[in-house]
């Protein structure tokens, strides 16, 4: 299994394909890089594609103690060049987001263009609530079928959440994941999402960027992505359809916008 050392922690992480510009695919808060089981075969198909568990997740390292975002964006950066990868496109997801955000302010020799998706340049009131509701709902003896569903409503948009057929699949799917998350992990994770604020800094941030934000995201309002386009130098904004999963629900048109944005047109996918 491919593993590597950077910084403090031992990270796992997947490579797809292999030719064209490399991509690197950052998660949220509780996921592992199998949230891109849509997106990394797809992208694949013209990029070299990177994907990993943050600290905390899947089969990285789990440290018991403060976990920040800027942290987790060195991380993503020291894969970067254990890999040998001079610099990438890089994607991030909600909570994946933020580290994007923080990678290419940190290292912004590492990153080409950015994509930022169901994502925000800091964390409003009501997202504090939603996380603090959350941590604490973690904090009980919940089972992780329980907290699974306590989720649900915030991720998916109501016409998924009509469909109770796909939506037992998407419970299964979740529990069926062999390398579920530790607690401490969650909360770790949570706590750095609480104390995240990249506004003031974001107009130095000069990268090429899209945000893309679900019109049904519960979770992250899009109201974010909107704050988070306007506050950014280069960057165009994008609402498709879908909750704070949106690329799960409709990965056709989620897939169509990366590629696009990237530089890749339809007729070449299907090439």
């Amino acid at each position: 299994m491919p593993r590597l050392q950077t910084r403090d922690i031992i990270m796992y992480y997947e490579e797809w394909g292999g030719k064209g510009d490399p991509v690197l695919l950052i998660t949220g808060l509780g996921g592992d890089l199998q949230s891109w089981a849509l997106t990394a075969p797809e992208l694949s198909r013209q990029f070299y594609v990177v994907t990993f568990d943050n600290r905390g997740a899947g089969r990285t390292s789990a440290p018991d103690r403060p976990y920040t975002i800027e942290g987790m964006a060195d991380d993503a950066a020291g894969l970067l060049e254990a890999l040998g990868i001079e610099k990438a496109h890089v994607i991030g997801f909600s909570m994946g987001g933020y580290i994007a955000q923080e990678m290419a302010l940190r290292h912004p020799d590492r990153v080409n263009k950015l994509v930022l998706l169901s994502t925000a340049p800091d964390i409003d009131g009501y997202g504090r609530a939603v996380i603090r509701a959350l941590t604490t709902v973690r904090k009980t003896n919940v089972s992780r079928d329980g907290f699974v569903r306590v989720m649900a409503p915030y991720i998916y948009s109501t016409e998924f959440l009509q469909d109770e057929e796909r939506v037992e699949r998407a419970v299964h799917n979740s529990l069926a994941n062999p390398y579920p998350q530790q607690d401490h992990a969650y909360l770790r994770q949570a706590d750095a999402v609480l104390r995240f604020n990249a506004l003031p800094r974001l107009k130095d941030l000069k990268h090429e960027a899209l945000v893309i934000h679900g019109e049904e995201d519960r979770l992250v309002p899009p109201a974010n992505g909107q704050r988070l386009a306007d506050a950014l130098p280069s960057a165009t904004y994008k609402e498709l359809p879908g909750g704070h999963v949106g690329a799960f629900e409709h990965p056709a048109e989620y897939n169509e916008a990366f590629m696009e944005f990237l530089g890749v047109t339809a007729a070449a996918t299907q090439g």
